[in-house]
């Protein structure tokens, strides 16, 4: 086996970029561009799919899934110095393995393997330790920054809980097999990679950028919009609930959020890198319609679109919490076109340069002529679900919101939404557990938990794995013990063998000792 650094110091690759390639949707796109402009590094099963500069493995189960097509397919593999076993740390090291699993063996022999430390195990010393929190594409990443590489790019690396179809077979094996809720978790993970590598990365396909405007109480929530997002759309969605980010909180008390997250969507074009499209929503919210139609509406000079709601829904008649006009809880921003800085908005807030009011409710941070406020209202029904005509329902009365009370005329629509997206695996039930017991939801959503797929297994256990690799092991050490003794026999023997051979082989004690030698040779082979 080689270690990390030193094959990095020993291997040159061609002067191009490097292209990661996973096992989502997208890497059915592959025939779309020309791979031969990037170094190829694979995870997981891709390499069993095509030639690569360079596959990467975590679990050894893979290895062995892969089978031959590693050898042919690839150049170099590399691999944990502790590998896992069923997404799992292994207790045993790489080497173990490497004598129990033939592939890893003809790698070793020709040189083609090669080891780095994992954070997830155990580091041996004198190896740099390669960060990986939740997928092999983290660990991708930091390993070709380790290399030097500038310029990544991916493909397959989408988010979402799907395969591409070249990969079929396995959804029912290795997808999202450790239990996590979606491949979404990872985005956050790399683009903390890339802001701390330097990296120049993208992906290949440019997904549907969501931001999300949720706090802790609404993670339910938020996974019933981001279940209602995919399934009316087959593009590339990427949804990000802005749970985590903390904005400056203004001096004056009347110019504070209303929201834990109502000053999260002035971040998003910084969090999108000022460049492209995003959409913002609010996390009380189930989409109907294809996401596609908002993606692609045009800006015609604008920088954000929106909707426009001049009369309140009959739930809100009489409240003060209406405002009329436009309605900034559903937006398409044009981020390369949007210099905001939330340090910058708050202190002018405080600096008494505009309202609170005229910063939420009337977005006064973009010029009124670069805002459109004509979006279909359809794509924000406040408190509306009319079937055919609405895509997007806002459930904006907050007491009566349908996962917090049964007193309200869309509860029926957002259960149906919600039941379909526990039974299809989108709504984690350790999240419905806790918001129960918090509070955040009403008991009876419990009740859909029963629908709620079993995370998937394989047929051995990580135990039983490596029990295997174990055996082998022994079974090995043993005939090389075996076949020690019996080299030391033999040679022993030699005398005996040639004295009987000059008797005469028809000689009774000739033809013993033939059969003493034959027996020890055997155990030779």
């Amino acid at each position: 086996m080689i270690e990390l650094t030193e094959w990095i110091g020993s291997t040159r690759f061609a002067d191009r970029p490097w292209l990661v390639l996973g096992k989502g949707p997208t890497f059915s796109d592959r025939d779309q561009f020309d791979l031969s402009a990037y170094n190829l590094l694979s995870l997981n099963h891709v390499v069993s799919e095509m030639k690569v500069d360079v596959a990467h493995v975590i679990d050894v189960d893979v290895v062995e899934a892969c089978g031959r097509a590693l050898l042919e397919n690839c150049d170099w593999l590399l691999m944990p110095r502790v590998p896992h076993v069923q997404q799992q740390v292994s207790l045993r090291p790489l080497e173990d393995f490497v004598d129990a699993i033939p592939v890893l063996r003809e790698l070793d022999r020709a040189g083609r393997l090669v080891w780095y430390n994992a954070e997830t195990g155990p580091a041996y010393p004198g190896s740099p330790v390669i960060e990986v929190k939740w997928f092999s594409s983290e660990a991708a990443l930091n390993l070709l920054a380790t290399m030097g590489v500038q310029m990544v790019r991916s493909l397959g690396i989408d988010g979402g809980q799907t395969y591409s179809s070249a990969f079929g077979q396995l959804n029912n094996t290795t997808r999202l097999a450790n239990g996590l809720p979606s491949f979404d978790l990872q985005f956050n993970e790399i683009e903390r990679i890339v802001r701390l590598r330097g990296l120049d990365y993208q992906p290949l396909v440019e997904p549907i950028r969501v931001f999300v405007g949720a706090d802790e109480s609404q993670l339910v929530a938020t996974r019933v919009l981001e279940h209602s997002i995919r399934k009316h759309t087959d593009a590339l969605v990427r949804v990000s609930p802005m749970l985590d980010l903390q904005p400056p909180m203004p001096k004056k008390r009347e110019n504070r959020p209303r929201t834990a997250f109502s000053f999260s969507r002035f971040m998003i074009p910084q969090l999108a890198g000022y460049r492209g499209r995003a959409i913002y929503l609010d996390a009380d919210m189930q989409v109907f319609g294809d996401i596609r139609e908002l993606w692609e509406a045009p800006f015609n000079g604008h920088h954000v679109l929106c909707t426009t709601q001049s009369e309140p829904p009959e739930r809100w008649k009489g409240s003060t919490w209406f405002h009329p006009g436009p309605q900034m809880s559903v937006m398409v921003l044009d981020c390369g076109a949007l210099d905001w800085d939330i340090e910058r908005i708050v202190a002018d807030l405080d600096a008494g340069r505009y309202s609170y009011a005229d910063l939420l409710f009337r977005l006064c941070i973009v010029p009124p002529e670069r805002l459109d406020p004509t979006l279909p209202v359809t794509w924000n029904h406040l408190e509306t679900y009319e079937p055919g005509q609405t895509r997007l329902t806002h459930y904006t009365v907050v007491p009566t919101q349908p996962w917090k009370s049964t007193d309200t005329p869309l509860g029926d629509v957002w259960l149906a939404g919600y039941r379909e997206a526990v039974a299809a695996g989108a709504v984690p039930p350790s999240e419905v557990e806790t918001s129960a017991r918090k509070g955040h939801i009403r008991p009876e959503l419990l009740d859909a938990l029963a629908t709620a797929p079993v995370p998937a297994r394989t047929d051995r256990s990580s135990a039983a794995i490596e029990l295997e690799a174990a055996r082998k092991r022994i079974k090995e050490l043993h005939g090389r013990q075996l076949r020690g003794r019996a080299r030391g026999a033999l040679a022993r023997f030699s005398p005996l063998v040639r004295a009987a051979r000059a008797r005469g082989p028809a000689s009774p004690a000739g033809a013993a000792v033939e059969r003493a030698a034959h027996l020890l040779r055997r155990v030779l082979r």
